[in-house]
């Protein structure tokens, strides 16, 4: 990367999920990406609620309870997608509707069409599809968008909660529960190599 940080733009909204949103925002700002969080109709400073998700035995599908408030720094409506080099869309209901708004896809597709690298999770995939820029793609997610994928066009890989898809540039999990691989397999297509000292490791041991 040169000097200036490599921008990263997110989209949530409303019941994101929590770790699939703070997640990926602390691990890319730890590794010095500038990452950018936006929602449409509402501006920087604002904020949105996320939503923790967990799986029950007892339950067909989710449990789900009010989570964290997230801060916006960008102001969805007004930012230009070509400033960004990659894109994070984390799960939860929110992708339900952010994908009927125009904004949300026609900045989807810009990542899409222009093949910068994009990272989605969960029913994050739902944003993409809504593109109607999917045909032929690999993808994984949570197993409520497997028949959206197959009517895209694209072809939906059913995997364990940590699984992964790698197609290119674009990097889909299945949960939060492989937020790890996911992220791992993301900062592999965005150049970013992580190492360990050991010795300075065992020396504060």
């Amino acid at each position: 990367m040169s000097d200036k940080a490599a921008k990263i733009l997110m989209i949530t909204g409303d019941f994101g999920e929590d770790y699939e949103v703070i997640g990926p925002w602390t691990t890319l700002k730890a590794v010095g990406f500038d990452v950018e969080v936006g929602c449409p109709e509402k501006k920087a400073g604002d904020t949105v609620a996320s939503c923790i998700h967990d799986v029950n035995d007892k339950y067909q599908t989710v449990t789900e309870w009010e989570g964290h408030r997230v801060n916006l720094n960008v102001t969805l409506d007004k930012c230009d997608p070509k400033d960004y080099d990659a894109l994070v869309l984390p799960g939860g209901r929110s992708c339900e509707y952010l994908r009927t708004y125009p904004v949300v896809r026609r900045i989807a597709e810009h990542f899409i069409v222009e093949d910068k690298p994009i990272a989605a999770i969960c029913r994050g995939p739902q944003i993409l599809l809504a593109t109607g820029k999917m045909k032929g793609r690999r993808m994984t997610g949570n197993f409520v968008v497997q028949t959206e994928v197959e009517l895209a066009g694209a072809e939906f890989v059913k995997l364990g909660h940590e699984g992964v898809v790698v197609d290119g540039n674009l990097v889909t999990g299945v949960e939060w529960h492989g937020m790890w691989v996911w992220l791992r397999e993301f900062m592999k297509v965005l150049g970013v190599k992580v190492s360990i000292d050991r010795t300075q490791v065992e020396n504060v041991m």
